[in-house]
């Protein structure tokens, strides 16, 4: 079973722009890569047979895998036992205290 503990965006630059303000700043910045002669020659093997550039393919590749990596952080999978535990604690919520009675009556701040 999976369910979502985080709400991350990873399909989306949202989170980005919000927090890098020299992405609007800089849309294009530099990179300077070290690479081996033999990652050289597959990368580029492959930049020709996919009509981009270096540039894009290297891109489009790193950007894959980053939005991979920030899905396998934003899921959780839990056993059965678990997640029935889980939805059980959501059915039945704790009742309400002073101190959130008071929050939900107080007064907007907006």
């Amino acid at each position: 079973m999976i369910i979502c503990i985080d709400t991350v965006d990873p399909w989306g630059l949202g989170w980005l722009k919000a927090c890098c303000s020299s992405v609007a700043a800089n849309p294009r910045l530099s990179w300077n890569l070290r690479v081996t002669p033999d990652d050289q020659a597959l990368i580029d093997h492959a930049v020709r047979s996919s009509g981009l550039t270096r540039t894009d393919f290297v891109l489009q590749a790193a950007r894959t895998a980053a939005r991979e990596l920030l899905v396998q952080h934003a899921w959780q999978a839990v056993s059965p036992e678990h997640f029935d535990q889980f939805l059980r604690q959501l059915d039945a919520p704790p009742s309400p205290t002073d101190r959130l009675r008071r929050t939900m009556t107080a007064p907007r701040p907006w």
